[in-house]
């Protein structure tokens, strides 16, 4: 039996990154690796509409029992599952030129934040308000949206226009590694790699042979 790389998990089946980017829209971002505007991965693992749902679990934005009747619906509308996955990889890639593309000069990544804007109202016309009850006096309410299969995306939308709106975004930094271009946050402003198991090492290795040759 092979062993998976430490930058990965076996979830429910299904091989996934671990999170590396201390926020949930860097991590969903980090499901690709080495990509560069809407042409392929080197790698991908949101493979399916199945394995986006299951990611969504693994990094806490979805309860087992939503994953689970999410999976359930995929299955009963496979082309719309398949729709709803090609609007996760150009939600994905729209997000990431935005996070790495100056969208005030580029006339491309301008058109990914005007797309990104767009995901951000749809879902924002979407949710509702819920009411919940409170330790005190009447109830306190959340924000919630429909269980279907446009939910996950929605959520992440939303996270995102907290992201890019919030003081965390001065703080998204890029990884240098080789073929890797995997963002996180940095907000001490001492960190460099997206993970020192792979990338950082991967430098320490190329570094250590270039002294010794």
């Amino acid at each position: 039996m092979s062993t998976l790389p430490s930058h990965l998990e076996l979830v429910q089946g299904i091989v996934l990154p671990k999170p590396v980017g201390a926020d949930p829209v860097l991590d969903f971002l980090n499901t690709r690796a080495d990509f560069a505007g809407r042409g392929p991965a080197a790698s991908e693992w949101l493979t399916s509409y199945e394995a986006f749902v299951i990611w969504n679990g693994y990094v806490g934005l979805l309860s087992d029992a939503s994953v689970f009747r999410l999976i359930e619906q995929a299955a009963g509308k496979p082309t719309d599952a398949s729709r709803r996955l090609d609007a996760v990889r150009e939600f994905q890639a729209d997000l990431y030129d935005v996070l790495t593309d100056d969208v005030l000069t580029d006339e491309a990544a301008a058109g990914s934040f005007d797309a990104v804007a767009r995901a951000v109202d749809r879902a924002t016309a979407r949710r509702h308000l819920s009411p919940v009850p409170t330790d005190g006096l009447g109830v306190r309410a959340v924000w919630e949206l429909p269980e279907d299969l446009g939910m996950p995306l929605d959520q992440l939308a939303l996270l995102a226009s907290e992201l890019l709106t919030g003081t965390a975004r001065d703080h998204v930094r890029l990884c240098p590694g080789d073929n890797c271009g995997w963002l996180f946050l940095d907000p001490r402003g001492r960190r460099r790699w997206c993970s020192m198991a792979t990338c950082g090492n991967r430098a320490k290795v190329r570094a250590h042979a270039a002294r010794t040759r």
